[in-house]
């Protein structure tokens, strides 16, 4: 059993409610966390508190993969910059396939590669384009 621990960072509200509406479908949930870049907030206070996540799960001998949700922005920068002290790996653009395929595999896949191939792969599949013509099908 893989010792994995996961880490969603985003900005506002949404990574802390992405992740309590995964446990709505999955249930509660070992070793997940969220935090949230909040206006008016320090970048820097969320470095620190995302530092600390990453820094008690390795002490705990967990590794973490950290979701954030944009490339370039304040929490992907923000779990970049741990890198530089943590062995850690970062999946951007999160979205609630992509959440509830690391809930599902997180614990089980060995290989932290081929999960979060995995993941992506489900993430992207996730997104369908509707329209009218779907119904003429």
């Amino acid at each position: 059993m893989a010792n994995r621990a996961i880490l969603v960072i985003t900005h506002g509200e949404f990574g802390i409610e992405l992740v309590k509406s995964a446990e709505m479908i999955m249930g509660p949930q070992e070793n997940v966390s969220a935090l949230a870049l909040r206006p008016g907030n320090s970048v820097d206070d969320l470095r620190a508190e995302a530092n600390e996540i990453v820094a008690k799960n390795a002490e705990n001998g967990l590794e973490t993969v950290v979701l954030v949700d944009l490339l370039g922005g304040s929490p992907s920068n923000v779990a970049l910059s741990l890198l530089g002290k943590h062995d850690l790996h970062i999946l951007t653009g999160v979205n609630m396939p992509m959440l509830i395929e690391m809930l599902t595999f997180y614990k089980t896949e060995e290989d932290t590669k081929k999960l979060i191939e995995t993941v992506k792969e489900t993430s992207s599949v996730g997104i369908s384009h509707l329209d009218r013509s779907f119904f003429k099908k």
